[in-house]
């Protein structure tokens, strides 16, 4: 079973920024049964899910994301270690094509990998130092960690706003961490920040410090949304 995809319009963007960009798409929330990949997901950030957008609205892609994930629950610390070899694979290949190479492991998930350990106690960032990894957050404890350095240091996070997390957001930006924020139409500045184009590329760990990424509310629900997780 294939654990990776680079079939992705974000990631494949990183290619202009020469790394190649590799994802792990999980079911999110509790889609797969068992335990919450989403914990801290809002009501709004669940209509909006881009699970279900681009080749996710198919029904073999679904149940992929679904097998994978429950392989993940029978068995975490085999599954680092397959995610570790595909991981190497997809590096070296990168290297072979004079690329950089990154990871997104929370394509729709919100796993602390931080903390999901092989047989012999490491993480995929134990494995792989050489190897930029990167992702989105709505965990608060997780995020503030990273800005106070107690990450490890190829992994980079940058918090998600949502409907009702904006207090959170505002400690996070004053710890140092970025907020990406979706808009109807991204302004020049939110809450005294200055707003980057986040849709320009996925690879937030070349992102500026102190900055809201802002996006582009995507597909029809997020054009819709009226819950407040689509900025208007």
């Amino acid at each position: 079973m294939t654990l990776l995809t680079t079939q992705n319009p974000k990631l494949q963007k990183s290619r202009s920024y020469g790394y190649v960009t590799t994802g792990l798409h999980l079911a999110p929330a509790t889609l797969a049964g068992g335990r919450n990949l989403c914990a801290h997901a809002s009501d709004g950030c669940r209509a909006v899910c881009l699970n279900i957008t681009g080749h996710g609205q198919f029904a073999q892609v679904q149940e992929a994301r679904i097998r994978k994930t429950r392989v993940f629950f029978a068995g975490p610390k085999a599954f680092v270690s397959s995610l570790v070899a595909e991981l190497e694979r997809a590096e070296r290949k990168a290297t072979r094509e004079g690329m950089r190479f990154a990871a997104r492991l929370n394509l729709t998930s919100d796993v602390r990998w931080e903390m999901t350990r092989d047989d012999d106690g490491a993480t995929v960032f134990d494995r792989l130092p050489s190897v930029q990894f990167y992702d989105y957050t709505k965990n608060p404890q997780r995020m503030l960690a990273w800005c106070e350095g107690k990450l490890p240091s190829n992994y980079h996070l940058t918090f998600s706003r949502s409907e009702c997390n904006e207090a959170q957001c505002l400690k996070v930006m004053a710890a140092g961490g970025n907020v990406a924020a979706v808009f109807a139409a991204p302004p020049a500045q939110w809450n005294g920040r200055p707003v980057i184009d986040g849709d320009k590329s996925d690879l937030r760990f070349l992102d500026p410090r102190g900055v809201v990424v802002g996006l582009t509310a995507k597909g029809a629900l997020g054009k819709k949304d009226s819950s407040g997780f689509v900025i208007r």
